[in-house]
């Protein structure tokens, strides 16, 4: 390439792993193509600020007081075509509020890793002078029929049978790559014992990860309680995210815990932390799955959200990579079939999830951006 090229990526801070899928896309295509310049946009700065506000509180409150109702809203639009046509309308709105930026950054490439940007490119593709390659980034493991885009050049998926289900829906499968979820290219590495010393960690002792993704949501301080009445040797690392209030419960609670309990905060050395657990104990987010899959990490998911949160335990499940607890009594049940009454069936899962996992898949999203680019240019 003798052209500078230059890849924007759009996401939504609605979850971590949006973010996150864009940030190792674009680490990876630095690592691959050097000299490729990549940019980070939030679709919400392109809306009027009260707007983006208001759509993040109002999400944000309905996953804490009404999951349920999330969960319906989720299904709703996975089925009536009256969704299909008001994404049309709030698209046809927004991309004129995000045409002017594109247009100015003169990308080579447009890579979402959410719905909502995508329908906004989509929608430019259709109705402007929009001649450059895009691609959308799935972050789950099932399909969203309002990610289904046919002016999207290209998808990145995690499996066969989101694949079928975007052919099943009119796109070409010369357009989709099963790739996995694309994650930081630092889960690739191994360092099992240097890792143990760094963390202070006794390697006699079975280590269970606690995380609650980046808002730290789960009762964190009652699953110690469930762990300290666990007879085996254990000591826990407990993630609160950017949840103070539970930190300071957590650390509070560590204090005088049965078993050895380290506690952090927001932290940028997951795939450490992951590389040294027995087990995981966490929702089911893309991302989070996607990087305990490549560190071949059995998941316990606790109370998964109606929603893709409960789509993603049905995959994993299905994959004999993960088991599911709904209520703290029935989480002790199963921390004690793993740990205690059928440990073996930990290293069965264990393999299962190295077998599925896809630690590369930033790279080869890399590879194919940088394929498609050249195609394009002069």
């Amino acid at each position: 390439m003798n052209h500078k090229v230059r890849v924007l990526f759009i996401t939504a801070p609605i979850g971590a792993g949006h973010v996150r899928a864009a940030q190792a896309v674009s680490k990876a295509l630095q690592d691959f193509q050097p000299g490729v310049e990549t940019a980070i946009a939030n679709v919400f700065d392109f809306f009027p600020a009260v707007i983006g506000k208001s759509i993040l509180k109002i999400y944000l409150a309905i996953l804490d007081l009404i999951p349920g109702a999330y969960g319906a809203m989720y299904g709703w639009g996975n089925k009536s075509p009256l969704a299909v046509t008001g994404r049309e309308l709030i698209s046809k709105y927004l991309a004129r509020q995000m045409r002017h930026y594109i247009f100015q950054y003169q990308p080579s490439a447009v890579v979402c890793t959410h719905a909502t940007p995508a329908g906004l490119i989509a929608h430019l593709a259709k109705t402007t002078d929009f001649d450059i390659p895009t691609f959308a980034v799935i972050t789950d493991f099932v399909v969203h029929r309002l990610w289904v885009y046919p002016e999207i050049g290209h998808y990145f998926v995690a499996n066969e049978t989101m694949r079928n289900y975007l052919i099943e829906h009119g796109l070409d499968s010369a357009r989709i790559s099963v790739i996995g979820i694309p994650i930081d290219s630092a889960f690739a590495v191994p360092s099992f014992p240097s890792i143990l010393s760094k963390l202070g960690l006794d390697p006699e002792r079975r280590t269970v990860l606690v995380m609650g993704g980046g808002a730290g949501v789960l009762p964190m301080d009652k699953i110690i309680d469930i762990c300290d009445e666990l007879d085996v040797s254990l000591q826990l690392i407990v993630v609160t995210g950017n949840n103070n209030k539970m930190y300071d419960k957590v650390l509070r609670r560590a204090k005088d815990a049965r078993h050895p309990v380290r506690v952090f905060g927001f932290v940028h050395n997951v795939h450490e932390l992951m590389t040294v657990a027995s087990l995981l104990i966490s929702k089911p987010g893309g991302m989070t799955s996607a990087e305990a899959l490549a560190k071949g990490l059995p998941l316990l998911i606790y109370r998964p959200i109606p929603g893709q949160e409960e789509v993603n335990t049905q995959y994993l499940l299905t994959q004999g990579v993960a088991v599911q607890a709904n209520q703290l009594q029935e989480l002790k049940t199963q921390l004690t079939r793993l740990l205690i009454d059928q440990p073996a069936e930990l290293g069965v899962m264990r393999r299962k999830a190295f077998a599925l996992g896809r630690p590369l898949a930033a790279y080869d999203a890399a590879r194919i951006i940088t394929d498609k680019i050249s195609q394009f240019m002069p």
